[in-house]
């Protein structure tokens, strides 16, 4: 997952990417100037990547990336977080949401449903300018 962003000095919080909510689901969004991804299992297992940078000023990329571990449906995975290409924080989950987040919203700018998070109270619009949400799911590798 890829998003390209435009902030200010004013402007840097808010959801750029929801989907699920409380019971479980996943989120990338700005808190206190932090690129952070959130994903969250069944409220059992929440692994939280706060960037180590700030998001700067005018245009920047962040970008999730997923390394799922394979063999069979919700294994685990690593997940990467890219800030303008450079790597600013790791985190590793042992399963997997094996089929969907329920029947909450998916949100592009907010988190219009039950927030994924208690860091924010939904719907924590993003204060800048998405230009856009780029999501590439790859099949897995068969051995």
């Amino acid at each position: 997952m890829e998003a390209k962003v435009e902030t200010s000095a004013n402007g840097k919080n808010g959801v750029i990417t929801a989907m699920g909510g409380l019971g479980s689901g996943y989120g990338l969004y700005v808190k206190d100037g932090y690129p952070t991804f959130l994903y969250n299992f069944f409220e059992s297992e929440i692994v939280v990547i706060k960037s180590t940078k700030k998001l700067p000023d005018g245009e920047a990329t962040i970008k999730m990336d997923f390394k799922y571990d394979g063999g069979g449906l919700g294994k685990g995975g690593l997940f990467t977080l890219y800030l303008n290409n450079e790597k600013v924080g790791e985190g590793r989950i042992k399963a997997t949401v094996a089929g969907r987040f329920g029947i909450d919203t998916f949100g592009i700018g907010q988190d219009d449903g039950s927030p994924v998070t208690e860091d924010y109270k939904a719907p924590f619009k993003f204060e800048g300018h998405i230009k856009s949400v780029d999501i590439e799911v790859k099949p897995e590798k068969k051995a």
